[in-house]
């Protein structure tokens, strides 16, 4: 399963909390206000984004789902983190 991050520029308070409710209810974790991470697989994250596309309406909103393959991720300079990207490894393979 690729491991995914979600970021989200939302100028609606309350809109912007429910984002976030949502992409916690599929599982993946705060990295930054505005910014989750976790493991979807592609069908998910389309889900996900029918869901997110639902919910937004009208509303002005930029969301991005992106997916690092192990390739990527080993080329990601990582500075300080909360888990290991031994940990991360061991779930992509």
């Amino acid at each position: 399963m690729p491991l995914c991050i979600v970021t989200y520029d939302v100028p609606s308070d309350s809109l912007r909390t429910q984002i976030a409710h949502k992409l916690q209810d599929y599982g993946l974790d705060r990295l930054q206000f505005s910014v989750f991470h976790g493991f979807l697989t592609r069908n998910r994250a389309e889900e996900l984004a029918l869901e997110l596309r639902e919910l937004i309406g009208e509303d002005e909103a930029d969301v991005r789902i992106f997916f690092l393959c192990e390739k990527c991720l080993r080329k990601t300079i990582i500075v300080k983190e909360r888990y290991p990207l031994e940990a991360v490894e061991a779930v992509i393979t």
